[in-house]
């Protein structure tokens, strides 16, 4: 980190120079992590890509897939599915993040800095979950119109037979928990810590092309 502040200031050592050096940093950790967000949190922002004029599922089909839907994850239990599913990946991206080497530097050079910064990221990541939740039935209308344009009445109501079962139950209770277990936590910290030495990286290239381009304009 320290090696990405004095590279993109220059040979400088003057106390203003660190300080202006430290911001840089932070700066470009803040962009990274808006990124880490985006992608980490924010898997819903796919549905609005949808074209522009699609046909209305057939009214027995729609009918059955909101049953499914309703089956598979019950209105009442999806603020909770998102807290299971969606907060322990959360907080495995801030952790990943504030003890790798991206802050490594900050924490010793800044600490109050750092912890305004983690303290920032916390409440957007809050902010996150919290949209999620909203944006529940909105997710699961459209799902459930997916779902019928895909899928036939027999398969829709196969579905909803198999998820009655004991298996299916299973699935329903146990699937949301899925991705707090270990080994895909260990695969998830492993990408991010790829992720975020790239993002490094591009940024000190990004930084650089700026300072060129700003000089031509000169």
């Amino acid at each position: 980190m320290a090696a990405i502040s004095s590279h993109c200031a220059g040979t400088s050592n003057a106390p203003v120079d660190q300080r202006q050096d430290l911001r840089n940093t932070m700066l470009r950790s803040l962009a990274i992590a808006a990124a880490l967000a985006a992608c980490f949190s924010n898997g819903s922002a796919q549905a609005q890509a949808a074209p522009s004029a699609v046909a209305a599922p057939e009214p027995a089909r729609l009918a059955a897939a909101t049953a499914l839907m309703e089956r598979v994850m019950p209105a009442d239990r999806r603020d909770a599915m998102v807290e299971q599913m969606v907060r322990p990946m959360m907080q495995n991206v801030r952790d990943t993040m504030f003890n790798g080497p991206l802050f490594a530097d900050a924490k010793t050079e800044n600490p109050k800095l750092v912890a305004t910064f983690e303290g920032f990221m916390k409440d957007e990541f809050e902010r996150s979950i919290a949209a999620l939740k909203t944006s529940m039935p909105a997710m699961f209308d459209a799902m459930a119109r997916a779902y019928a344009r895909r899928f036939t009445l027999d398969q829709l109501q196969a579905l909803d037979t198999f998820f009655q079962t004991p298996a299916g139950r299973a699935y329903v209770e146990l699937a949301p928990t899925i991705m707090t277990d270990p080994d895909l936590m260990a695969v998830q910290r492993s990408m991010m810590t790829e992720t975020i030495a790239g993002m490094q990286q591009r940024m000190v290239a990004l930084t650089d092309k700026l300072a060129a381009e700003a000089k031509k304009s000169d």
